[in-house]
């Protein structure tokens, strides 16, 4: 790709976790970003010592919204996403920003990856940040992309029950958008559906859109949520609905199983 090629890309904020087994956070976006074309700008939020099996230490860097801001002042961003969020300090610093972008000249949408636990099972949000979360991130008006696990926690709904019941998952991610959030993508990877991943598109006002897909055999990838909101962020960059880039994020997600298990 050539300079000015490279200059014509759509311009996304990656705000994220530094994963040091390079399998999720802020390596996954940039993969994603690569992939779908668009010039991404990372931001870290924390640095992680962690592998498959365990997460060993999170640092969180209090300085990350300084430097996210900054590239919110250049003007150019078309598209902000945030991944992990590590503390309550840096889930009110978010919803600052989303709501200043949101508020400007120019309204930056944003997309939120809620980043609750790890894949091994280490809580990066407690009940406290769960609240804080509720109280501050959701009425900033981000775009959500929660699996089944994070829909049932941010909304008090019962894990089982928006499982097995394609309504209770539409009043769940329904009581996200009054609770603020622009549109959900629940995302139904981790989901009962059998050889079909569902995922549910919401927006205020519409009717639900399921985009379903082939769920793909063996075993999945690590930050493969990462990489569908980092997708599904450069997809809404470059003008696409949000039902389209959630297939197009969707895809890339499933393409990047197969790759891994092949």
């Amino acid at each position: 790709m050539s300079r000015a090629d490279a200059a014509s890309l759509p311009e996304v904020l990656l705000v994220g976790g530094v994963d040091s087994s390079g399998g999720a956070g802020l390596d996954a976006d940039r993969e994603a970003a690569l992939a779908l074309e668009c010039a991404s700008h990372e931001v870290a939020s924390a640095i992680t010592d962690q592998d498959l099996f365990e997460v060993r230490r999170v640092e969180e860097r209090m300085m990350w919204a300084g430097e996210a801001e900054a590239h919110l002042d250049g003007g150019q961003l078309a598209v902000m996403k945030f991944g992990l969020l590590p503390g309550v300090a840096s889930i009110v610093e978010a919803a600052r920003l989303i709501a200043r972008g949101r508020h400007g000249a120019r309204r930056i949408p944003a997309v939120v990856d809620p980043v609750i636990k790890a894949s091994s099972g280490y809580r990066f949000w407690s009940d406290r940040e769960i609240v804080q979360a509720r109280d501050s991130l959701l009425v900033s008006g981000p775009i959500l992309t929660p699996n089944l696990d994070e829909l049932a926690e941010l909304t008090w709904s019962d894990r089982a029950e928006i499982d097995r019941s394609p309504d209770a998952r539409v009043q769940a991610a329904d009581r996200l958008l009054r609770a603020g959030v622009s549109g959900v993508v629940a995302t139904g990877g981790h989901g009962s559906d059998g050889e079909v991943v569902r995922d549910l598109v919401l927006e205020p006002g519409a009717e639900p859109i399921w985009v379903d897909r082939p769920r793909v055999p063996g075993e999945g990838i690590r930050g493969s949520g990462c990489r569908f909101a980092a997708a599904l962020a450069c997809g809404l960059a470059r003008g696409a609905p949000l039902a389209e880039a959630a297939r197009t994020a969707g895809d890339f997600v499933s393409g990047r199983i197969r790759e891994s298990n092949s």
